[in-house]
Order: structure tokens, then C-alpha cells, then sequence
């Protein structure tokens, strides 16, 4: 199931924390996460170089639907069944 991850959560980089992130997958029982450009940005700064890019999460496609198309394809994260893609 896609669920829109909370306006507060990773909306401040420095209140920002994986294991709320962790916690938040497994108790929504979410399939798909959707986030907001800013979440993503500081979602991205707490991951460690290895885990990079960042198209998933705990095996959880992310999606960014108001971030740019191209930086969306750049980073790998662009989700193909928008409507009015083909």
C-alpha cells in the first residue's frame, strides 16, 4: 500500500531519524513510499554513502511525485505509472 509519509516527518533535517522512519513502515504496514522533495533531501543526508541511490527504502520503492521529472529520472526515483506516461 503507497502512504504519504507524515508533513512532519523529515520536514526539519535536524529532527530527522531512520528508526522513526523504520518504525513508521512497519506499523502503517506500507508498501511505497511517497515524500515531499524536502523529505527526500533530508532522507538522503542520513543514509550512508553505500546505501546510495536512493530509490528504495527497507526494500520500499520511494517516490517523489513534486520533485522535477528530470532529477527524478537522474536519481533513479521516477515512478512510470503517473498518468500520461507511457
Amino acid at each position: 500500500m503507497r502512504k504519504a509519509l507524515p508533513e512532519k516527518m523529515f520536514s526539519d533535517a535536524e529532527q530527522s531519524r531512520l528508526g522513526l522512519l523504520r518504525d513508521w513502515i512497519l506499523t502503517q504496514t506500507v508498501t511505497e513510499i511517497e515524500m515531499s522533495e524536502r523529505q527526500f533531501w533530508n532522507f538522503a543526508q542520513l543514509l550512508p554513502p553505500a546505501e546510495k541511490p536512493w530509490t528504495t527504502f527497507m526494500g520500499r520503492p520511494i517516490c517523489v511525485p513534486n520533485m522535477p521529472e528530470a532529477p527524478q529520472k537522474y536519481l533513479g526515483i521516477f515512478d512510470k505509472r503517473r498518468p500520461g506516461v507511457i
